[in-house]
């Protein structure tokens, strides 16, 4: 198998293409014990029809189950057993699954991820026990008020009549009737080396490590790949969505827009605003809404990019149904005065440096690194995030205003959950 090599286009990290396609990334972190092994293949909730959504996820839950090599159980073993802590995750756009392990056992680690990527016909009994356990987990969901609000509830509405608007779980509907040979097909489909992304990021030999990784995926053939959709709309306007439930007493609202993702040239200003916002106990949001008014238990501001597209969200979760208005107010008040008046330079810097200093943290981690260096060869990110505290310090007030000016306005998007006769 041949690859291409392509070095120091972002320094001290190396990526290589199979000749079938498949993305290997490494950057060597020799000061660690361990390797962060991170496999992705570009399959999410947004590749799924109605009648099928929630299969990626489903796809997900099964990597590690039994196949032609061993069973769940020598699976689980023989990663942990040798030091190796596994993990997988479903998002709207890529599935992922990894394992951090020493150094050492990181071809063993390579052969199973491999086994697992390429298994495509599961056991019946793990598969039915498996889809209890996906059905416990929507139920969970549903039963939890503050994620079903942002992501059961807001997010669906916010990208109302777009691939995005299906969560990435499924409903019980679907899942509960999903046949096991539809998911083998739906996975034969997408899990192809020309739709996956390989990052590993710790201590290695890197000749061993692109070795193990030929051996194994440079043995698949590249396939053509089904239609995946076009880039979202970002337009927003007014979406509203109330939703009563008899078991509980509070009410939880999100606010938010759609935004532009990772290739846009206000990504960092968004991501500090959202950071003014609801970064900390000195948060404008927690300030306002907590401190002063004793409003919401769990207050705060996402931004969340997903390759083009992204969502700025702000939420207030379980508070008196009588003051929604009063919630919703001062947040748009809050967002009135980051257009209107300057911040002032305490408070820009000090956001700042916490900002960064929790970015730090991240990058200390080396699963943390994996996740990003996968994500920026994913969404085609054209900046180095380990750069991102250039770009932070860079950002000036006026570039606050400015974006605070263009997303944040009346155009907003609104749900609440509450107790019955809420509203």
């Amino acid at each position: 198998m041949n690859f291409r090599m392509e070095a120091n286009k972002m320094k001290g990290i190396n990526r290589i293409e199979l000749d079938n396609g498949l993305v290997l990334l490494m950057e060597k972190r020799p000061n660690t014990k361990k390797t962060a092994l991170l496999v992705g293949v570009k399959v999410g909730s947004i590749n799924e029809d109605e009648r099928l959504n929630g299969g990626s996820h489903f796809n997900e839950h099964l990597l590690f189950k039994s196949n032609k090599y061993r069973s769940a159980r020598q699976i689980s073993e023989d990663l942990e057993y040798s030091g190796a802590v596994i993990n997988a995750y479903t998002t709207w756009k890529y599935t992922a699954f990894s394992a951090k392990v020493p150094y050492k056992e990181l071809p063993k680690a390579i052969e199973i991820l491999f086994q697992a990527a390429t298994n495509f016909s599961y056991r019946e009994d793990e598969f039915e026990t498996e889809r209890q356990v996906i059905l416990t987990e929507i139920q969970n969901f549903i039963n939890s008020p503050e994620r079903y609000s942002l992501t059961g509830l807001f997010i669906p509405k916010l990208f109302e009549g777009t691939p995005l608007e299906r969560t990435v779980e499924g409903t019980v509907e679907t899942m509960g009737c999903v046949k096991k040979e539809e998911l083998e097909k739906f996975k034969e489909k997408f899990y192809v080396p020309n739709n996956m992304v390989i990052a590993a990021v710790g201590k290695f030999d890197e000749r061993k490590l692109v070795s193990s990784v030929e051996n194994f995926f440079g043995s698949l053939d590249a396939r053509n790949l089904p239609h995946s959709p076009t880039s979202i709309d970002l337009t927003n306007r007014r979406r509203e969505k109330f939703e009563e439930r008899k078991d509980i007493s509070q009410v939880y609202m999100c606010l938010g827009y759609r935004v532009p993702g990772f290739s846009h040239r206000d990504v960092h200003s968004l991501d500090l605003i959202s950071s003014i916002l609801s970064e900390g106990l000195s948060s404008r949001m927690y300030r306002e809404l907590r401190e002063k008014r004793g409003i919401g238990y769990s207050v705060g501001s996402i931004f969340h990019p997903i390759g083009r597209e992204g969502m700025f969200i702000t939420h207030v979760d379980g508070f008196d149904p009588k003051r929604m208005e009063e919630a919703r107010d001062v947040i748009l008040k809050i967002f009135k005065d980051l257009k209107e008046n300057p911040i002032s330079d305490r408070e820009f810097n000090g956001v700042k440096n916490l900002m960064i200093s929790r970015y730090d943290d991240q990058l200390e981690r080396i699963m943390d690194r994996a996740m990003m260096l996968l994500e920026k060869e994913i969404y085609n990110i054209p900046y180095d995030f380990r750069e991102k505290e250039k770009f932070i310090r860079k950002i000036s007030k006026r570039e606050i205003q400015i974006s605070a000016e263009n997303y944040l306005g009346d155009d907003y998007s609104l749900t609440i959950l509450g107790p019955e006769g809420f509203r």
